[in-house]
């Protein structure tokens, strides 16, 4: 609509309609139409052209009188951009109460000046739009063939439309360049005494001392142990203990299958009794018949295998009886997993424990800061009592790398854990904290990147 199709509606009327309805926009496409369209109710202009310049990008057309959705890749708009581009420190420094920009030509360098005829006419006015932030958001330009007026009356049209573009900036401000919560935040906490303060505070607890440590996985164990084998080769009869029972000195923990071997020493004595008895006939002739005592020698050397033979299987048939060489708890998997399994010599079945003598079994991972020195304290938490962590002293430290329980390669840590906590018992899981020497926190917080980097660039 044209100023001069409406003149009995005065300057102040059209600002104010206009001015409620920037008020009413909702997004910044309808706050861009007004701009750009509706503007003209207020004072005459061929063309309008909205460009939005963000912090750190490039302008680009956001809105454009006469177009709904304007394309800001097309040359004309690309052209706009680096107009906005050029001129945005000049509207910064604009002062505040004449933020106007009139345009022209040479102050746009030789290679966008020489397309200002074809997109632009000749008198152009930037309005930029701004905030409560004084930061220019977006730039308003008007063009029109007529000039612009160089002086402003408080009831001109011109002077309404200075006013018109600070409500315009703070409209926009509001819908696309007002700063979020956390933005607020950062810009509070990075300004002036409060980034020194900030920066104070992030230094004393870089520098507060505290002790180096590392977190492994670990497990409560016997520090006295046996490891309970199999004597001979056989298949498991059955277990006569239960799992993690405790035992005494020479009693029976397993029985192999003694079928085979007792035929076997039945028949040996079968024959020992034989022997025997031809041994005692030879005497007897031998007493008789002097000829016969060479027949004594040989029966007497017979008896004496066969003794031998049934000694030795004898011995056999005592060592299907698994028994326990001290005291303590007989720690091994389910017995019905043992029940009828064959085993070779020497094949493990469990391990007699010590249950007043507990240490720890932890995994150091290869690529953690670990102290491994002899004598660093340990401090287990157990998963059934994360409350009560148990005291203990690193006391071992494997050389070679062995596969964890988790599959990763580790060192094997060997602890003693310090008396006899009443809740501790074999084979309890949870974390080990191994500690190392006094450092400051930054560098406890920064070992594992500083060693990533150090790995990646050699320095």
């Amino acid at each position: 609509m044209n100023p001069q199709d409406n003149p009995g509606a005065g300057a102040s009327s059209r600002f104010y309609a206009l001015a409620a309805r920037a008020e009413g926009a909702a997004t910044a496409a309808e706050l861009g139409f007004v701009a750009c369209n509706e503007t003209r109710s207020l004072v005459d202009y061929r063309q309008a052209a909205l460009l939005a310049t963000p912090p750190g990008r490039s302008p680009r057309l956001a809105a454009h009188s006469g177009l709904a959705e304007p394309d800001p890749n097309t040359p004309y708009a690309l052209w706009l951009s680096a107009v906005a581009k050029r001129i945005a420190p000049q509207c910064a420094a604009l002062p505040a109460g004449a933020r106007v920009l009139p345009l022209s030509p040479d102050m746009l360098g030789e290679e966008l000046a020489a397309e200002w005829g074809e997109w632009l006419p000749a008198h152009v006015w930037v309005l930029p739009l701004t905030g409560p932030d004084r930061g220019v958001d977006a730039l308003l330009v008007l063009a029109r063939d007529m000039p612009w007026p160089t002086t402003l009356t408080p009831d001109s049209a011109e002077f309404a439309l200075l006013q018109l573009v600070n409500l315009y900036g703070y409209a926009w401000w509001s819908l696309v360049a007002r700063p979020s919560r956390w933005r607020h935040w950062w810009e509070a906490a990075t300004s002036g005494r409060r980034l020194r303060y900030a920066l104070a505070a992030l230094l004393v607890v870089l520098l507060i001392p505290v002790r180096e440590y590392t977190l492994v996985p670990a497990e409560v164990i016997s520090t006295r142990s046996q490891v309970i084998a199999s004597p001979r080769e056989g298949v498991i009869h059955r277990m006569t203990v239960l799992p993690n029972a405790p035992v005494k000195a020479g009693q029976v923990l397993a029985e192999l299958d003694d079928t085979t071997l007792r035929n076997k020493l039945a028949v040996a004595q079968a024959e020992l009794a034989t022997a025997s008895v031809e041994m005692h006939q030879a005497a007897q002739q031998a007493i008789e018949n002097q000829n016969a005592k060479a027949d004594l020698g040989m029966a007497e050397g017979k008896w004496r295998e066969r003794q031998v033979d049934v000694v030795s299987l004898q011995r056999e048939v005592d060592k299907l009886a698994i028994r326990a060489p001290a005291d303590g708890v007989f720690v091994y998997s389910d017995p019905d997993d043992w029940s009828g399994r064959p085993v070779q010599t020497g094949e493990r079945i469990g391990l007699l424990a010590d249950p007043h003598a507990l240490g720890v079994r932890a995994w150091a991972p290869v690529g953690e800061p670990t102290n491994l020195a002899e004598g660093a304290p340990m401090t287990v938490f157990l998963k059934v009592a994360p409350l009560d962590p148990l005291d203990a002293k690193l006391d071992y430290a494997g050389y070679q790398p062995v596969e964890a329980p988790n599959g990763v390669a580790s060192y094997v840590l060997r602890g003693t854990i310090d008396g006899t906590p009443p809740g501790a018992r074999i084979g309890l899981q949870g974390t080990a904290r191994v500690s190392g020497s006094w450092s400051v926190f930054g560098y406890l917080m920064l070992r594992r990147p500083l060693a990533a980097v150090r790995a990646w660039c050699g320095l």
